[in-house]
């Protein structure tokens, strides 16, 4: 379907965000969705120290845990730009909602993602801190977030360190590949650099030490938690997104994939009050309560 036309108008007005990302401000603290408690903590252990912010949805005895990666600051995301979205997920499923403000920068990605890795480790082994079930922790990611999220899946797998229950990433980047107009993947020859990615500005990634999730082999595939995976039209790595999800598929795990015709990558952040916007967090919290669950907006 055509591009949606408030998007469009969007990028007449701001051509520059065609490769620079779209710049979101959050409303003021008043008018942003009410939740119980938001508490800032930092998680300090070995050489590791990260802040994050706990979204405690109401008062429970125990609480499902979801460990949420933000969208990077390449996409202008940190935990104060996804501050409404971690809100609304919480209270919308009542899990307690860990958002992890991790380093963002592509200097030391590799580094990076060891971090966020060790640091899902270290709330699996503590979620007694946070009155969690041990049993019952998911992991979410957007764009970058996304990658990190499935990566730490997938290297729990590898390792045996911990179980997650379910996965879900928006628009995640999962081939670590620089390839543009040479891409096997036709989405990003055709939307690269128009609507809100440049993946020029991601070099430090695709040249690092990583591997992409999606040349992940299919035994560990075939293990991974129930995946929601969304995708965008007119987003350069939806072709990707779309393919592993297909991957995932064929290796037997299960995934529900979900494409939101006319959109593109960080609708989830960059467009609030738009219909995808609201239907994205509506699919998100049927996915984490259980799909036969109604889900109150």
């Amino acid at each position: 379907m055509p591009i949606h036309s408030y998007i469009l108008k969007y990028f007449e007005e701001h051509p520059n965000e065609r490769t620079n990302g779209v710049q979101q401000e959050n409303p003021p603290n008043e008018r942003r969705p009410s939740i119980h408690q938001i508490e800032d903590q930092t998680i300090q252990f070995d050489q590791y120290e990260l802040p994050i912010r706990i979204y405690t949805p109401d008062l429970q005895e125990h609480y499902s845990l979801l460990v949420f990666f933000h969208e990077g600051r390449f996409m202008n995301g940190n935990l104060e730009a996804l501050d409404v979205a971690c809100r609304m997920i919480s209270s919308f499923t009542g899990y307690k909602l860990i958002a992890i403000d991790y380093t963002a920068t592509l200097e030391h990605i590799a580094e990076t993602f060891n971090t966020c890795y060790e640091v899902t480790k270290w709330i699996t082994q503590h979620a007694e801190q946070f009155n969690g079930i041990i049993s019952d922790i998911s992991i979410c990611g957007g764009s970058i977030g996304g990658a990190i999220a499935t990566s730490i899946t997938i290297n729990a797998l590898k390792k045996q360190d911990f179980t997650l229950q379910k996965q879900i990433l928006f628009y995640p980047i999962v081939d670590f590949s620089d390839k543009i107009e040479d891409s096997d993947f036709l989405s990003r020859k055709m939307y690269n650099g128009k609507y809100g990615i440049d993946l020029n500005h991601l070099t430090k990634l695709f040249h690092s030490t990583l591997h992409s999730p999606l040349s992940t082999i299919e035994t560990i595939l075939a293990k991974l938690p129930d995946t929601l995976i969304y995708t965008a039209e007119y987003d350069p790595f939806s072709d990707e997104g779309e393919a592993y999800a297909e991957k995932i598929q064929k290796a037997g795990g299960q995934v529900k994939l979900v494409r939101f015709d006319g959109n593109i990558h960080g609708f989830m952040q960059s467009f609030p009050g738009s219909p995808d916007y609201m239907r994205g967090f509506e699919v998100t919290s049927e996915f984490l309560v259980k799909e036969e669950k109604e889900v109150h907006m």
